[in-house]
């Protein structure tokens, strides 16, 4: 989207040196670029606490990860926070540079264009007409709520469940053994699909009817943004960094109530209508024709700093 506004040069992954240097990752190779910028710009994707639950061993390297997140964000001139809640959680951990709440984006036009494959996208996976698929994304790990998302499935086998999604962590990822175990004892109407590339993502996006992340920690969520795009019903837990990003745009839920709901959306379509098009309202804020033009700003005031 940068790339579409006029009298802006836009790099990506170059070495080249440039008026504003904006990094995605505080890795050593996105340090060292980000430090040879005039302006530098990182966006605070990752926080100590998106971790939990997702790397084994937390415990013992939590205070030394937190240590190098805060020397890393305080190396640049401006740190753009994707929520409300990481901004307040970013300054807890001792972020003082200034920070920009700038949520997550994507191109409405460029997923909403699948959503009127259902059709055909269902036909490619094999789904009946009459079979209702739940659908979640994201990485297999304790953090976002497998176990939860695998007896929701087995308390409704009328349903079909689809996770995309893998381990990319290997032996490093936390609890992988039971992880592996969930996914090899999952009942029959449980599919997990693993790693695919985004298109593939979308596709089955566009084949499913509800899409349910039971994550029990998110900053922001891109899977939600491209299900909401693509006009999805959504299910989430409800969790605090949920209120000022998706509001009603959603519906939120928890272990107790997650069974009943999804069995209600089953049965009743005409919420399931509701459900969609509040979804489609929701998206629309995150699109990055939106995005970009604040995105400028963050870049003009860091580079005056």
């Amino acid at each position: 989207m940068l790339r579409r506004m006029p009298g802006l040069d836009v790099l990506a992954n170059s070495l080249r040196r440039a008026d504003v240097h904006h990094a995605h990752t505080v890795g050593p190779y996105a340090m060292s670029v980000l430090r040879s910028g005039r302006a530098r710009v990182v966006t605070a994707h990752l926080t100590a606490g998106s971790l939990r639950g997702s790397l084994r061993g937390d415990r013992y390297w939590h205070s030394s990860f937190m240590r190098h997140l805060r020397a890393s964000y305080n190396s640049a001139d401006a740190v753009v926070a994707v929520s409300g809640s990481v901004e307040t959680e970013l300054k807890s951990m001792g972020v003082v540079k200034p920070i920009h709440v700038v949520p997550n984006s994507v191109d409405i036009a460029a997923v909403r264009k699948l959503s009127g494959l259902r059709v055909e996208s269902r036909e490619r996976l094999g789904v009946k007409e009459d079979e209702f698929v739940v659908m979640g994304v994201g990485q297999v790990q304790p953090r976002k709520g497998i176990s939860t998302f695998v007896e929701c499935a087995r308390a409704l086998p009328q349903a079909r469940f689809h996770w995309v999604g893998g381990m990319i962590f290997g032996p490093l990822a936390d609890r992988r053994n039971e992880m592996r175990s969930l996914v090899s004892r999952a009942p029959e109407n449980v599919s997990f699909v693993g790693p695919v590339d985004r298109l593939e993502v979308l596709w089955r996006l566009a084949a499913a009817d509800l899409f349910f992340l039971p994550s029990t920690q998110e900053n922001c969520p891109m899977a939600v943004l491209e299900a909401a795009a693509v006009g999805l019903p959504i299910l989430l837990r409800d969790i605090a960094a949920y209120g000022d990003l998706f509001g009603p745009g959603c519906c939120y839920g928890g272990e107790d109530t997650f069974v009943q709901q999804i069995e209600e959306l089953i049965d009743d379509r005409e919420a399931l209508a509701t459900l969609s098009r509040k979804a489609s309202v929701m998206g629309a804020r995150f699109d990055s024709n939106v995005k970009s033009s604040r995105m400028l700003e963050v870049y003009r005031a860091a580079a005056a700093a």
